[in-house]
């Protein structure tokens, strides 16, 4: 059943991928008033001291300064070089020509080259993305279709990650519960002393009430990824062969908002 379930939400999302397409990059996420008054990071899991301190003190430092994060802003974001590439799709029997992001870089840390596609689509009036990666592939001149990408031999697509249990060395009451699962937005690679990780935003702006799923939209993930697929795909069938290392969870913590800012 959830097999079928990730696969209906794949062939969703597909569809409007084809409707939203051309892509102009991502659209600034909104923030409603509840968390105009102050937006930040918390530490919840650190297996990479330094990664995650750094990370930790860039993103808090452009919520206080923007209310958002700047991933432009930055080297180690802005070194994966994103660009617009030309792809094909079906719209009917016609076929029409469309814009997806494309890098060249080593997403799985093998020292190798690899082509990453980014696809975004809408989810709640947030972008929701896709990353399609075809492993140890370099520049070509090649036009690529939107089939073929959703068909690649590697992907992280998540609405819902699981993450990784606490072991008793972890625990830390300072640090609070890792709750089971975040529940993923934004996919922004970067790169920190020749290491290659994957930014995985939360959409912290529907984290309000006490219901114990907001805890869900709480957590940004930053993980190695190391091969395979996560997240639905084209076949309802297919097995989830991912793998990867988590290395930091940060917890968003929002103050409550005051009417005039009182």
């Amino acid at each position: 059943m959830k097999k079928i379930f990730m696969g209906l939400v794949f062939m969703i999302v597909l569809f409007s991928l084809a409707v939203l397409i051309p892509l102009h990059g991502h659209a600034e996420q909104m923030e409603p008033s509840e968390f105009s008054q102050g937006v930040e990071y918390t530490l919840l899991m650190s297996r990479e001291d330094k990664v995650c301190k750094h990370m930790l003190t860039l993103f808090n430092q452009d919520l206080a300064k923007f209310g958002t994060e700047k991933y432009n802003e930055h080297e180690e974001f802005r070194s994966i070089g994103w660009k617009k590439e030309t792809i094909t799709r079906m719209e009917g029997d016609r076929e029409v020509t469309d814009f997806v992001e494309t890098a060249h870089f080593d997403i799985d840390n093998d020292e190798k080259i690899d082509l990453v596609f980014r696809l975004t689509g809408p989810m709640g009036g947030y972008d929701r993305d896709t990353l399609y990666i075809f492993p140890s592939r370099r520049p070509s001149e090649k036009r690529w279709t939107l089939m073929e990408i959703a068909h690649s031999p590697g992907r992280i697509s998540h609405d819902g990650y699981f993450l990784l249990s606490q072991s008793g060395a972890e625990k830390n009451k300072k640090m609070g519960t890792i709750p089971s699962m975040a529940s993923i937005s934004r996919l922004e690679p970067f790169v920190l002393e020749g290491t290659v990780y994957v930014g995985m935003r939360p959409l912290y702006e529907l984290a309000s009430g006490t219901d114990p799923v907001v805890e869900f939209s709480k957590v940004f993930v930053i993980t190695k990824y190391r091969e395979g697929k996560y997240g639905g795909g084209p076949d309802p069938n297919e097995k989830e062969t991912g793998k990867r290392e988590d290395v930091c969870y940060l917890k968003v913590r929002t103050k409550p908002y005051i009417p005039g800012g009182q």
